[in-house]
């Protein structure tokens, strides 16, 4: 096979059947590298079609200095960078979808109920202190600093009685036998 920068000469001249070469001597090394980039798809070789078309039209920019494989793999890599950019722009769900995904079955939804119901059994076992620093943290979803203003105490001791209260909550969920599902 001849040299790179020949059969590129012979292309930009007007034979275009030399590109052929091309296409023959990188397809499967492309094809590689857009699995190794995007993964197993069926639609691979069309990918790979589209980037010798995509050479092809730019062959007059090729710098003759440089190695036409690295130049050839650098318009590659770009593709598949772009590819990816657009499943990922493509994937983004409404909020519609994202509902259908999320849709509790009956079963689910009543193996929930029973988990918050003990839960909420177990946190009543705490002390005040410690139940209602949790509560404001996991259930009304406050940070530290809107509990500590609404208690009126230091931050640390928010932080120390949420910190004590989830330890002291999980032993009570430990000790009954349940707490395989529960993460504090």
């Amino acid at each position: 096979m001849q040299d790179d920068r020949v059969i590129v000469e012979e292309v930009l001249q007007g034979n275009k059947e030399a590109y052929t070469q091309i296409i023959q001597k990188y397809n499967k090394r492309i094809r590689l590298l857009i699995r190794k980039m995007i993964g197993q798809s069926v639609h691979e070789q069309d990918m790979a079609q589209e980037i010798f078309i995509k050479v092809y039209y730019h062959l007059g920019e090729y710098n003759k200095n440089f190695a036409f494989g690295a130049w050839l793999y650098r318009i590659a890599t770009n593709y598949c960078f772009d590819e990816l950019r657009r499943r990922k722009r493509s994937f983004q769900m409404t909020n519609d979808e994202v509902e259908l995904f999320t849709t509790e079955t009956p079963e689910l939804e009543y193996l929930a109920k029973e988990q918050r119901a003990f839960l909420q059994n177990r946190m009543m076992t705490l002390e005040p202190k410690y139940r209602i620093v949790l509560e404001l943290r996991y259930l009304q979803f406050m940070s530290y600093e809107e509990i500590s203003e609404k208690l009126g105490v230091p931050l640390s001791t928010v932080r120390t009685r949420i910190s004590r209260g989830k330890s002291k909550l999980r032993d009570s969920i430990t000790r009954t036998g349940k707490g395989g599902d529960f993460y504090l």
